[in-house]
């Protein structure tokens, strides 16, 4: 009797792991895209920090500012991370200027600093 029911306990334990242990990645998939909406901003002189907009550094102060995202050059909509490549075409990911910014072949910025 006491085989039969330890048999019983272990196929329980057995059953509530398992299920556990399914229900888990999803609740980190979550934790984990919170935390990657929580840090959309990097300090730009410690880039280890990051926060959400609002944020400072905490080791100088510096307003954090939005991380550089990548994307296709043919196709804007495509982004991802340094490193990555366009499904569509194939090309690699290039850095997405920040607001205010501007290329370095960008006709407006030749044109605001030409000297006459």
């Amino acid at each position: 009797m006491k085989t039969l029911i330890g048999l019983f306990l272990a196929a329980l334990l057995s059953v509530t792991l398992s299920v556990g242990a399914q229900a888990n990645p999803a609740h980190e998939h979550h934790a984990h895209n919170a935390a990657a909406a929580e840090a959309s901003h990097a300090c730009p002189m410690h880039p280890e920090v990051t926060g959400k907009t609002g944020d400072s550094c905490p080791k100088c102060g510096m307003d954090l500012e939005a991380k550089h995202t990548h994307a296709c050059p043919m196709h804007p909509k495509v982004t991802g991370a340094a490193g990555d490549s366009c499904p569509d075409c194939g090309m690699d990911l290039e850095p997405v200027a920040a607001k205010g910014e501007h290329c370095a072949n960008c006709p407006k910025k030749a044109m605001n600093h030409q000297h006459h």
